[in-house]
C-alpha cells in the first residue's frame, strides 16, 4: 500500500508509482498497520480528504521512462443522479389522476342533470292542462269545429204613423188643448178638471192625484174674476203608437180680480194620452218663463 507524501492520498494499487493528484512519487507505508483511509476490494480506490477536481499534469522529466504522458489523466468527480425521471413520472401520474377525477365529476354532473330533467318531466302538476303547449293549442284549434256565428236578433221595427194618422192625432190634441183653454176662461172648474186623467205629473210636485190638481185650480178660479189665455206656436208631436202626444206652446195670460192682478208669458207643455177614446192630460209643466208681472 502506497501514499503520497505531499497530499497524503493513499493507494491500494501497488503498481502505481506517482500520485494521481499532484504527480508526486508515491511512498510505501512503513507499517501495514497504518490506518487506511478507504478502500474497495473490487476496484481501485482513491480517497482524498480534499475535493476531487479535474487535474491534468505531466510527470517529472526524471520519470519519463516510467511515465508515458501520451494521454492526460482526468479524474471526474462522481456524477450525482438526476431526479428528472422521477419528477416526470410523478407529474404524469398527477395529470392522469386529475383527468380521471375531472372525468368522474363531469359524468356525475351530466348524470344528475339528466335525472333532474327526468324528474321535472315526470313530476309535472297533475292538474296542468295539456293545452299549455302552444303547438297542442294550435292543433286542437285547427281540429275543433268552428262555432256557428251568433245570430243577432234583428231590431223590432218601431211602428210609425202614416201621415194621415199623424194628422188626425194632431188635430185631436189641438182640440183637447182648446177645450182646456176655454174651460179655464169660463171659470168652469168641473169642465176644466174633466180634461185631466186620474193621476198627473204636475209641475214640480211629481205624480199627483186629480184632487191635488182640483185644489190648485179652484184657488185660482176663486181669486180672479177674469182669466184670459193667448196660445201661440202650438206644436203637437205624436208618438209611434198614436196613443200619446206632447203639445208644446207659448201661453200668455192675464188674471184680474177685485184686488188682484197677474200677467205673464211662459212656454208650456202638456202631455196627453188617449184613454177610453178621449185625449186626457197626464202631464203639465212649464219649460220656460218669458216674464211675469
Amino acid at each position: 500500500m502506497k501514499y503520497c507524501p505531499k497530499c497524503q492520498t493513499s493507494y491500494t494499487d501497488d503498481s502505481l508509482q506517482f500520485c494521481l493528484q499532484d504527480g508526486m512519487p508515491l511512498d510505501e507505508f512503513p507499517d501495514q498497520s497504518s490506518p487506511t483511509v478507504a478502500f474497495e476490494t473490487d476496484s481501485e480506490t482513491v480517497v482524498s480528504p480534499k475535493r476531487v477536481e479535474q487535474i491534468r499534469f505531466e510527470p517529472p522529466s526524471s520519470y519519463q521512462n516510467e511515465w508515458q504522458p501520451s494521454q492526460s489523466v482526468i479524474v471526474q468527480p462522481p456524477v450525482k443522479k438526476s431526479n428528472t425521471p422521477a419528477i416526470v413520472l410523478l407529474t404524469a401520474l398527477g395529470t392522469i389522476l386529475l383527468l380521471g377525477l375531472g372525468g368522474i365529476g363531469a359524468w356525475l354532473y351530466f348524470s344528475r342533470s339528466k335525472t333532474e330533467v327526468a324528474v321535472n318531466v315526470n313530476t309535472a302538476p297533475a292538474n296542468r292542462s295539456s293545452n299549455a303547449n302552444p303547438l297542442n293549442n294550435q292543433i286542437l284549434t285547427n281540429n275543433s269545429p268552428t262555432p256557428a256565428p251568433t245570430q243577432t236578433a234583428a231590431p223590432t221595427p218601431q211602428p210609425t204613423l202614416k201621415p194621415e194618422q199623424a194628422k188626425a192625432v194632431t188635430n185631436d190634441v189641438k182640440n183637447a188643448v182648446d177645450e182646456w183653454k176655454i174651460s179655464s176662461e169660463n171659470l168652469d172648474l168641473d169642465g176644466h178638471l174633466g180634461q185631466y186623467a186620474e193621476t198627473v205629473d204636475y209641475y214640480k210636485g211629481g205624480r199627483v192625484g186629480i184632487a191635488r190638481v182640483r185644489a190648485d185650480k179652484q184657488k185660482a178660479f176663486e181669486q180672479y174674476d177674469s182669466i184670459n189665455f193667448n196660445i201661440t206656436n202650438l206644436k203637437v208631436t205624436p208618438d209611434a203608437s198614436g196613443e200619446k202626444a206632447i203639445a208644446v206652446f207659448d201661453k200668455q195670460w192675464t188674471f184680474e180680480g177685485a184686488d188682484k192682478y197677474s200677467a205673464g208669458k211662459v212656454q208650456q207643455q202638456l202631455t196627453l194620452n188617449k184613454i177610453s177614446g178621449r185625449w186626457l192630460i197626464t202631464g203639465e209643466k212649464e219649460l220656460k218663463i218669458y216674464y211675469v208681472e
